[in-house]
């Protein structure tokens, strides 16, 4: 009972004086005298600033986002574009309005202009002619050798670009040996220009048998016509533009 009545009694008179902490410091700012039972780790000091903390003015326009962090203790330190190095409760107080200090000015407008770019080079054609076949043959013509002589010619001048050499049939005869002979038209012309200095890796001979008809099969004139390697190239890497010529007729 004793015990109990103690224990009343010290509840209106709190347990600060029991425990030794005595009352709480003035809030003024200045240190203290140490409080006996106080744990070491603790500050015995007001709730106000310290000089040294008032004394640190943080310019408005640092931002804790433009600093860099270079201590993660209590409080945090910042390196700033400033070349000065704050806590962030510092640079919290830089935005508090607290130093009396204008506004900061409104960012400057983003003013958007044309891209004008770079001018474009001229666009440069290579135009390749055509040749074309005797029926059933897959020999390069005498009167062709100076059509290919011309694409050698151009090609040397263009050595980015890659030729396909497509060759093509009439009508007449069955689909397997039009196949055949289309591709072995091809081979002729891609031999032709390899034999006249140009690279192999450069050329791919492809058939396509009696297919892409340029001109109607009911007549000679037009079954020569469809007789015919075309040299398509292919863009190199330059940026520059071809197109294929258009074959001659014979």
């Amino acid at each position: 009972m004793g015990f109990l009545a103690g224990a009343a009694l010290a509840i209106p008179t709190g347990c600060a004086s029991y425990a030794g902490w005595g009352a709480a410091p003035a809030n003024n700012g200045t240190p203290v005298a140490a409080q006996q039972g106080a744990p070491r780790f603790v500050k015995t000091t007001g709730m106000q600033m310290t000089e040294k903390q008032a004394a640190v003015h943080v310019p408005p326009w640092v931002r804790v986002q433009d600093c860099a962090i270079v201590s993660i203790s209590s409080p945090s330190r910042y390196a700033c574009p400033d070349g000065k190095v704050y806590t962030n409760f510092e640079l919290s107080r830089a935005r508090t309005g607290e130093y009396n200090l204008p506004p900061l000015p409104p960012p400057p407008p983003i003013i958007l202009t044309e891209y004008q770019g770079q001018p474009s080079a001229p666009e440069e054609k290579i135009v390749l002619r055509g040749v074309h076949f005797d029926f059933n043959k897959s020999d390069i013509r005498p009167q062709d050798a100076a059509v290919l002589d011309e694409a050698a010619d151009s090609l040397k001048s263009h050595p980015n670009v890659s030729v396909a050499a497509n060759g093509y049939c009439d009508s007449i005869g069955g689909v397997r040996y039009n196949l055949l002979l289309s591709e072995r038209r091809a081979g002729a012309v891609v031999k032709y220009l390899a034999d006249h200095g140009i690279a192999d890796s450069r050329l791919s001979p492809h058939g396509f048998g009696k297919t892409d008809f340029v001109a109607s099969n009911s007549t000679e004139e037009g079954r020569a016509q469809n007789r015919r390697v075309e040299l398509v190239p292919n863009q190199g890497g330059s940026g520059q533009v071809f197109i294929m010529g258009t074959p001659v007729s014979r």
